[in-house]
């Protein structure tokens, strides 16, 4: 597998951390995109084709912009193609984009993931549709059919975090405000 052009490295590391760290990909035939200076709109419209780091910018930008609920939507979208994506890497070729995952999970799913656990129901709501979006929509960095079983695996762990989330609704709550977060 190529490393992505250092372009996109770069953006990515300073969107996200403000360190340039090349990640693996896969050779794509349309040109590269400059996620720096895509807007949400463009990154949505690309979703389907883009690296799954990409929408980890688009979840830190909604973030910025105040769109809470679309930005936790976007996150978990991103999360998906991500661990979707790792789980048939080989590890060999994996190791730059599992560190580029680990990072993007503490500095853009660190807050949305506070805000989201805010409203269990809202972030339930998010999560729902998230699935939807990923099952509805291709996937053109990593083959849904041809790794369908690591996909529903990787599904699976959502869907157990947000049937979690329900059980446990009342204790999360309790635990936010003992931890002196809001609740909404």
């Amino acid at each position: 597998m190529p490393l992505l052009p250092i372009r996109l490295s770069r953006c990515l590391a300073s969107v996200t951390l403000g360190i340039a760290l090349p990640i693996q990909a896969h050779a794509v035939a349309a040109p590269e995109p400059d996620l720096a200076r895509m807007t949400p709109e463009q990154i949505k419209a690309r979703a389907t084709e883009l690296h799954p780091a990409a929408l980890y910018v688009l979840a830190s930008r909604l973030m910025r912009r105040e769109a809470y609920d679309e930005a936790v939507r976007w996150f978990y979208v991103g999360q998906l193609r991500y661990r979707f994506h790792l789980a048939v890497t080989p590890e060999s070729e994996r190791q730059n984009d599992a560190v580029l995952f680990s990072a993007l999970s503490e500095n853009v799913g660190r807050p949305i993931n506070e805000y989201a656990f805010g409203d269990v129901d809202a972030a339930v709501r998010q999560i729902d549709a998230a699935l939807a979006w990923d099952e509805r929509e291709p996937n053109d960095f990593t083959d849904k059919t041809k790794h369908a079983d690591a996909w529903r695996e990787v599904r699976s762990g959502l869907v157990g975090l947000r049937d979690n989330m329900v059980a446990n609704k009342a204790q999360i709550r309790e635990q936010r405000a003992a931890n002196g977060l809001p609740n909404r």
